[in-house]
C-alpha cells in the first residue's frame, strides 16, 4: 500500500514537471503555430471534398479549463478552419466546447471526457458533418453513436489512438486527419509551404483508405 502511495506521488510529480517545463519552455520562447494553421486550413479543405461543398457544419472544440497553456494550439487549427470555410458554401452551425480529460504521459494529445460525443450528436441531427478538434475519450464512446441511420458524418482532426482504425473501418468516422506515424522523422525546411509541411507530417484517412495508417 506504501510503495503503491509512493509511486503514485512520484508519478504525480513527474507530470507536474513536465507541465512546468512546457509552461516555462512555451512562455520564454513561444510557439510557431503555422504548423496548426496548416492543418486546420487542410481539415477545412477535406471536409469541403466529403460533403461535396454543401452542407452544415458543427466545430467541436476544447474548453481548456485548468490546461489553458495548450489553448494557442487549438485556436490555430479552430480559427484556420472556420476562416477557410467561410470561403465556402458550408455554413457552421455551431461550435461546441467539450472539458478535455486530464493530460496523461501515456497518450499525446487531446481527449475529451467519456460520455460527450453521443450527447453532441443527438442535440444535432441535421448537422451534415461534426468535426473535433478533440480526440475521441476511449474506443467504446461511439457505440451508442453508431452509424446506423445516422446523416451526420464525423471528421475527427486528432492525435492518432489505435482504436481509430476500427471506426473507420466501420464508418463510424468518415474522415480523419491524423499523424504520421513517422512524422518525427521529417525534416522541415524554412522555405517549406503549409501545404507541403502538412502532407509531410499528416494523414488524410478514409474508409476507403484504411490501409495507410498503422494498426
Amino acid at each position: 500500500m506504501i510503495k503503491r502511495a509512493f509511486g503514485a506521488i512520484i508519478l504525480g510529480l513527474v507530470i507536474l514537471g513536465s507541465w512546468l517545463w512546457l509552461y516555462s519552455n512555451l512562455r520564454s520562447k513561444g510557439i510557431d503555430l503555422n504548423p496548426y494553421v496548416a492543418l486546420g486550413q487542410a481539415a477545412a479543405d477535406e471536409t469541403v471534398k466529403l460533403l461535396q461543398n454543401s452542407g452544415r457544419l458543427v466545430i467541436v472544440d476544447a474548453d481548456f479549463a485548468d490546461y489553458r497553456i495548450l489553448a494557442p494550439i487549438n485556436e490555430a487549427q479552430v480559427g484556420s478552419f472556420k476562416k477557410t470555410i467561410r470561403k465556402t458554401r458550408l455554413k457552421i452551425d455551431a461550435i461546441e466546447k467539450v472539458s478535455i480529460a486530464p493530460p496523461m504521459m501515456a497518450r499525446s494529445g487531446i481527449f475529451m471526457q467519456a460520455g460527450q460525443i453521443s450527447n453532441l450528436i443527438a442535440r444535432h441531427p441535421d448537422a451534415d458533418a461534426i468535426v473535433l478538434f478533440v480526440g475521441l475519450a476511449g474506443p467504446g464512446d461511439l457505440k451508442k453513436a453508431g452509424p446506423e441511420g445516422r446523416k451526420t458524418k464525423l471528421v475527427l482532426v486528432s492525435n492518432y489512438e489505435p482504436y481509430y482504425k476500427t471506426l473507420l473501418q466501420e464508418r463510424t468516422i468518415q474522415l480523419a486527419l491524423v499523424p504520421r506515424a513517422d512524422e518525427g522523422a521529417a525534416q522541415d525546411e524554412p522555405s517549406d509551404s503549409r501545404q507541403k509541411w502538412f502532407e509531410r507530417h499528416y494523414l488524410v484517412v478514409t474508409p476507403e483508405r484504411i490501409a495507410e495508417i498503422p494498426d
